[in-house]
């Protein structure tokens, strides 16, 4: 068994050394296919166009940043206040939209490469430019601090790009959350102008069934032969003549009769007359100034500044050279033992190891 084993690993050893031989008595192949790759990857690093990135960070806004837009939805209104972590939600929703990035692309990246690449199909120009766009958490606490990274072959264009796209998103996610809020104070004055028009209706009804009651009491009066109003003795208001009313009515006497009459077909309008009216009309005139109003807020943050990249993160000139290196000595070594057993297959040994001990 011990026999049997160490013929084994004598030979693996020999195996080995046999490789070595063969890759080292043609060195020379492994050292040029190391130095070509090697050029090739020099001129790959510094022939390619670089790629420079800037990223922008970003956070949530403040209570005081969407103040303004919380104008008006205090406890005692029907409109809810927004909260920040609401608006920041929009925000980065919109941030990460397909219909935010294709805008920007159409009204910024498309204009600027479109000279050089007409005859590129603008599908592929899209996907070039959404895979140089990354929006990723730049923390793991929840919805807090984001970061928008661009990539471009200028540094300016990179740091002007990241820097217009979150904007053009912050403005738009702006005029959203405000065009909502006037949306809703509108839909609730409408509601209170439509119960104030019912109101006025109701009330004009009101005063067209006082009308006819007043003319039937006029008639019996004048037929009764009653001008005067009656008066009865006795205490409480139910003696007096103010209490008569329904079929009673005609006991106010016919001149009160005729005066409260053309009083009310003179009568232009019924609104102080009609409950609760005065209250709608101010809550109405309250939502409409609402909707009107111009809702200056930021919808973010900016938290630190957008540099100008000063080095490429691509291409990786030192490492593209050494993997070159390395790839190069590989495919020589392959090359070479190839050489080898292609040699040792014709039975023409090319070396052997006592010839390399010597």
């Amino acid at each position: 068994m011990q026999n049997s084993n160490s013929t084994v690993n004598s030979s693996v050893e020999l195996d080995l050394v046999e490789i070595f031989v063969a890759v080292w008595s043609r060195k020379w192949l492994v050292v040029a296919a190391a130095l070509g790759c090697g050029l090739l990857a020099t001129a790959y690093a510094f022939l390619s166009a670089p790629v420079y990135e800037s990223k922008y960070y970003i956070s949530p806004p403040t209570v005081n940043d969407i103040a303004n837009l919380n104008f008006g939805r205090a406890d005692r209104s029907d409109l809810k206040p927004f909260s920040v972590d609401q608006v920041y939600k929009v925000f980065l929703n919109n941030l990460q939209s397909d219909s935010q990035r294709r805008a920007f692309f159409e009204s910024n990246y498309l204009p600027s490469v479109l000279p050089d690449s007409v005859d590129v199909p603008h599908g592929a120009l899209y996907e070039s430019f959404s895979r140089d766009m990354t929006i990723v958490k730049a923390d793991n606490g929840g919805e807090g601090r984001w970061s928008v990274s661009l990539k471009s072959s200028t540094p300016e264009r990179a740091m002007e790009w990241v820097d217009l796209y979150v904007r053009q998103v912050g403005d738009s996610t702006a005029r959203e959350l405000a065009q909502n809020a006037k949306k809703e104070a509108l839909v609730l004055g409408r509601n209170i102008q439509l119960e104030i028009e019912t109101l006025r209706e109701s009330g004009r009804r009101v005063r067209q069934d006082d009308i006819s009651k007043i003319r039937e009491a006029l008639a019996i009066a004048k037929s009764s032969g009653l001008e005067e109003t009656v008066v009865f003795a006795g205490s409480g208001t139910d003696k007096l003549a103010g209490g008569m009313f329904e079929e009673n009515t005609y006991m106010r006497g016919s001149k009160a009769l005729e005066a409260e009459l053309k009083n009310l077909e003179a009568r232009e309008s019924d609104d102080p007359f009609t409950p609760g009216l005065r209250k709608l009309q101010k809550d109405a005139n309250f939502y409409q100034q609402l909707a009107a109003e111009k809702f200056d807020i930021a919808v973010y943050r900016h938290d630190g500044v957008v540099d100008l990249p000063l080095s490429p993160i691509k291409p990786k000139k030192v490492l593209i050279i050494f993997l070159g290196l390395i790839i190069g000595g590989l495919l020589g070594s392959a090359f070479a033992l190839l050489w080898h057993f292609l040699l040792k297959r014709r039975g023409g040994s090319s070396e052997s190891v006592a010839g390399f001990r010597g």
